[in-house]
Order: C-alpha cells, then structure tokens, then sequence
C-alpha cells in the first residue's frame, strides 16, 4: 500500500468514527450507530479538531456544539490532556471562538496563545487555500488562517441517558470536575481494585487533584479503598450506583482508553498529512515509520490494541506500520 493510499484511508475512518460519535452527542449528523462504550468528551475534542482539518463542516459543527454544550466540558481537562504545541493551538483557538458566542465566558477562555504571530498563521484546513482572505479574526490570533463561518445552530444537548453520553450524566450529578471523571472510570473499567496513578491516567486531571477527588469520595462512602503494601487500591459497588441510575449493575456503559488511542491517532495521522513523505525513498519511509511507531505503540499497547510482532527490516518494515495503522483503527469499531 501506497503512503498515499493509507493517508486516506486513515482520514475517512477516523472522519466517519468522529461524525459517528458526534451524533450520538447532540452534533446535527445521522448516525446508525449506538456505542455502548462511554466516550470522553475532551479526548474526542482533541481528536476531531486534527481531523477536522480535513472537513471544514464536521470542524465547524463541532465549534457549534461547543457553544451550546459549554457547561459541561472541562476546559482545564481539555488542557491537560493537549500533548503538544499543535494539540494546545487548535485548543486554544476553538476554545476562543467559542467564548465570543457567550454573553459570560468562563475564566481563562479568551486566553491566548503565547508568541502567536499574525504573519506566520498556517491554514487550518488541509487542501484549502486561504490566501488573499483575512479570515477569522480569534483563529488567526492563535495561529491559524481558518475562513470565516457563523454557528449553524444546530447542536444540541447530549441525550445523557445514551451509554455514550455516561460522562455528561455523571457531570449533571457530580459537577464538571475530578470526581465525575474517577467515578466515571471506576463504574466502567472491568478491574476489581485500582491505584490513585491509573485512574489519573484516565481521568485526565492531576494525581494530586484525583488523589482529592478520591479522599472526598471516600469520606462520602461512594468508593471504598484497600491497601496493598504501601499502595491504596480503589473500588466502587456498581450495584448501589446501578440503583441510582436505574440500571442493571453489569449494565453500565463499557470503558476505553481515549486519551492514550485518540492521541496516538493524532500523531499517526499529522505523520500521514504531511505529503513531503510522498517524496521519500521507500527506505527512508520505512525508517521514518519505525521512528513514529515507536512513539505510538506503547499508547496503542495500553488502549488495549492489538499489534503484531514487526518482521520487517529495511524497506520491507512499511507492511508493518501499514498493519499497525490498520489495528489502531480496528479500536474505534
């Protein structure tokens, strides 16, 4: 397979899974799809604002629900989980343009990026040019030439009693914080005991900040704690949430890893949009693969992906990352 021929094929499955998951949270699309896992809003954002740079209308629909769905995302968690200066400047960028849309925005919202510069902005959407036009007056400010769109006001509201849309339910209850998302964690990760560091890992917030949550929870007697060597382990009887929530107890939406699969998604697919790769030496293609396998797969490994043992020396080495392409889109079906 071509480079070519994977770049596209790894934009349309990660543009239909983003439009897909989209509409089972409030995105005016059509879906036939029903997930019964429970998404991670911020995860999914970071995610759709790299690929949405090769559809301007799922980028723009998803501006919109960030509008109207403000309350119930995290910017801080948004934040925390950026892993680089482009995750941080799509971000920071859609954060801003959204708070223009808010007659009170939250604290921090309008921030800009630091050492953004006018002159040097790029265009935001793959294969489209922005030349002679201004643009975007919030886009542009934090590096970005992105044309100038109005809301479609279209979103709305998640169906929180969705399994998809578990976190904004939980959020409704427990408040956009910490302690939704360790509570989200423990009620749909199938392990019996868990440390304070894998639940961060998940929840995306501090240890110190998840390690609170879980003193707190504990005082409430929501979650009980044992301790192993010199560790403290948590749990949850699902039974007494699946009675507050009117479920079964083994009937709560099932967990993946977002964070770690969705940014190893993203560094595969800014790797694959580059086309000075279309110009490399099968060789030095294979090589360069190598090198962004390495920083992926350990992520892919935790998400629970799947990788075959790599055979491939030299040039042959591109089946490989070809198939390890392939596995990590086989984790949004």
């Amino acid at each position: 397979m071509r480079i070519s021929e994977l770049r596209s094929q790894v934009r349309a499955q990660l543009l239909e899974f983003a439009w897909d998951q989209w509409a089972q949270m409030g995105v005016f699309a059509a879906t036939r799809r029903a997930d019964r896992w429970a998404a991670d809003p911020e995860a999914l954002l970071l995610l759709t604002f790299e690929v949405g740079r090769a559809d301007a209308r799922l980028f723009d629909e998803v501006l919109d629900w960030l509008v109207v769905n403000e309350r119930l995302v995290s910017v801080q968690r948004l934040r925390n989980l950026c892993r680089d200066d482009t995750d941080r400047a799509l971000a920071e960028a859609s954060l801003a343009w959204a708070a223009q849309w808010r007659p009170r925005s939250r604290p921090g919202n309008r921030r800009r990026r630091a050492g953004s510069d006018r002159a040097r902005a790029q265009p935001l959407f793959r294969g489209l040019s922005s030349r002679g036009t201004r643009g975007d007056d919030v886009f542009r400010t934090h590096g970005w030439l992105k044309p100038t769109t109005e809301r479609s006001r279209k979103s709305e509201p998640p169906n929180v009693l969705a399994p998809i849309n578990f976190a904004f339910r939980l959020r409704q209850l427990l408040g956009v914080g910490a302690r939704a998302e360790v509570i989200r964690f423990l009620l749909t990760v199938d392990a019996p005991r868990l440390t304070a560091q894998v639940i961060a890992a998940s929840a995306g917030y501090a240890k110190r900040n998840v390690q609170e949550a879980l003193t707190h929870l504990l005082s409430a007697d929501v979650v009980d704690s044992v301790t192993v060597g010199n560790e403290q382990r948590y749990s949850i009887d699902r039974a007494r949430w699946a009675t507050l929530f009117g479920l079964a107890a083994d009937d709560f939406p099932s967990h993946r890893d977002w964070p770690q699969l969705f940014h190893a998604l993203r560094v595969l697919a800014r790797w694959l949009d580059d086309d000075r790769h279309d110009k490399l030496s099968d060789h030095i293609l294979a090589s360069e693969a190598r090198t962004v396998a390495d920083q992926i797969t350990p992520e892919l490994r935790y998400a629970g992906v799947r990788l075959d043992r790599e055979v491939g020396l030299g040039a042959e080495y591109w089946q490989d990352f070809v198939e390890l392409a392939n596995a990590a889109l086989g984790a949004l079906r």
